[in-house]
């Protein structure tokens, strides 16, 4: 979360970083305007849309014992137990959540009506992930069609260029759309995406939901699978992020990121 960090700094958003702790204790809608989930920091619900390498990255915790006392309060994770409903409060209250990257799991632990797009049928006749073998887009730059008629996505040119690191892409119920339960924002409209990188099975993007926004209670959930931040490099995309900051009208009470 460092990177996104360093942007609330460069332009000026005040914002906190909260670890998972933080999100257990509760009360989040009295502390916070919008929360933001940073690639890594939902685990995957099963194998659903767990396309993002950092995904399953996970490593260790250091033990208590092993770090200074200042820092106890950064250990831990987001768990779908005690953390996923603290955030559905939040939202349910009026809260914001905006998710980036693999932290988009958390569209499946709410059990909204989306799933990934980016799986086949096996020879057993069940749904399974595509392989590597078909399927694979390392750090790369993709081009997007926009809603720009939505709040999230004011501003944004019709066609956009993103950055693309595996990342999660959506497929969503026609009955979701109608009905206003899910807004896709951004999506592929053809089979070569691809602006510079490379990319292998690039056609099995098409029609695929990059980027959505969900109502959950009086709040609502953005989901972005590009890397909209990456690194404080991706300057044409940071404004998907930064109409949410601002969707008040003015700068929220407390704008913050989670790291895991």
């Amino acid at each position: 979360s460092g990177w996104i960090r360093w942007l609330m700094e460069q332009y000026h958003f005040k914002a906190d970083a909260i670890y998972s702790k933080g999100i257990d204790e509760g009360n989040l809608r009295q502390k916070y305007d919008v929360i933001v989930l940073v690639t890594g920091a939902v685990p995957a619900l099963s194998r659903e849309g767990e396309t993002s390498p950092w995904s399953s990255f996970r490593g260790r915790d250091p033990k208590p014992e092993e770090i200074p006392a200042e820092y106890h309060s950064t250990l831990g994770r987001i768990t779908p137990e005690k953390s996923v409903p603290e955030l559905k409060k939040f939202m349910e209250a009026g809260g914001v959540v905006v998710t980036i990257g693999s932290s988009t799991n958390l569209a499946y632990h709410l059990g909204l009506p989306v799933k990934s797009f980016m799986t086949e049928i096996g020879p057993n006749g069940q749904e399974r992930n595509l392989s590597n073998e078909k399927y694979y887009v390392p750090g790369s730059i993709l081009r997007v069609k926009t809603d720009s008629t939505q709040q999230a996505t004011w501003g944004m040119p019709n066609l956009t260029d993103v950055y693309f690191e595996n990342s999660p892409v959506f497929k969503v119920a026609p009955d979701a759309i109608a009905q206003g339960r899910v807004k896709p924002l951004a999506w592929f409209t053809d089979e070569n995406p691809l602006r510079s990188g490379w990319a292998w099975g690039q056609n099995y993007l098409k029609g695929g939901v990059a980027a959505f926004e969900a109502p959950v209670g009086k709040g609502k959930l953005l989901a972005f699978g590009p890397e909209i931040t990456f690194r404080g490099q991706s300057h044409g995309t940071f404004k998907m992020l930064f109409n949410e900051l601002l969707q008040t009208g003015d700068v929220p009470k407390l704008n913050m990121e989670v790291r895991k």
